[in-house]
């Protein structure tokens, strides 16, 4: 499932639909929204295990907060049945031939997740988004192999000097909020080669104007309102060389 940074893919946030936040019916559910992929927040248990966690905690059956990093994996299992390890999640998006959207709340995870990804043959399938801009170019120039985006606490003055710093060091993308996806800004990604992101949105007005203007990564917990919006013959993926134009 390759693709260019003329492709746009609706991802599915994380407990899209209403379903659980950290769990696998939020992928099945944006896949059968028409949603192309899904975003997944990861962090590590004590021991060194990714599981889905969208805040660093997970509930106990009985209803306690427990936090990711302060258990071991079998710990957290056991008293919470409904953790999800990061490896099945991917593996379960593989199956919906979605891409996937990481954030990672642990960086000392990148080598564990490039290795599940790969061993899944994945890896050009999946972004790691959630970083500021000078953090993401530092693992990018560190990790040239993850497909990495930084995000943009605002738009800049200097469209042209962010664009040149992103490309100079490797990110492949922009991640920003709907209104500051600019047609200027998506310009210059697409002149330079790096793909664009949406912060999650479910507003039909948004959706619709990303949607017509490019926006490569549309995030929405309303999956089925952003499909809705795709030009007939997007429903699905491209089949052609990923390359950057």
């Amino acid at each position: 499932m390759y693709y260019t940074n003329k492709d746009i893919f609706v991802l599915s946030s994380v407990g899209c639909m209403g379903t659980d936040r950290d769990g696998l019916e939020s992928i099945l559910a944006g896949s059968e929204e028409g949603a192309k992929g899904c975003c997944l927040s990861v962090d590590m248990t004590a021991d060194g295990i990714a599981v889905l966690s969208s805040d660093g905690y997970c509930a106990a059956q009985d209803g306690t907060q427990m936090s990711i990093s302060d258990y071991s994996y079998t710990e957290l299992h056991q008293a919470c049945p409904q953790l999800v390890p990061a490896g099945q999640a991917i593996e379960l998006a593989k199956t919906c031939h979605a891409k996937i959207a990481i954030t990672v709340h642990n960086q000392t995870l990148l080598p564990q997740l490039r290795m599940t990804l790969r061993h899944a043959e994945y890896l050009d399938e999946a972004i790691f988004v959630g970083l500021g801009l000078v953090e993401a170019a530092r693992l990018a120039v560190a990790n040239p192999d993850l497909h990495i985006m930084g995000e943009l606490p605002a738009l800049p003055d200097n469209i042209g000097a962010l664009v040149n710093a992103a490309q100079t060091t490797g990110l492949f993308g922009l991640r920003a909020s709907a209104n500051d996806l600019t047609a200027p800004l998506l310009a210059a990604c697409k002149r330079a080669g790096l793909f664009t992101m949406s912060l999650p949105t479910e507003n039909m007005d948004q959706l619709a104007r990303m949607i017509q203007s490019g926006v490569n990564f549309i995030e929405t917990a309303r999956p089925d309102m952003a499909a809705m919006l795709l030009p007939e013959g997007e429903a699905e993926p491209h089949q052609i060389p990923l390359m950057r134009f």
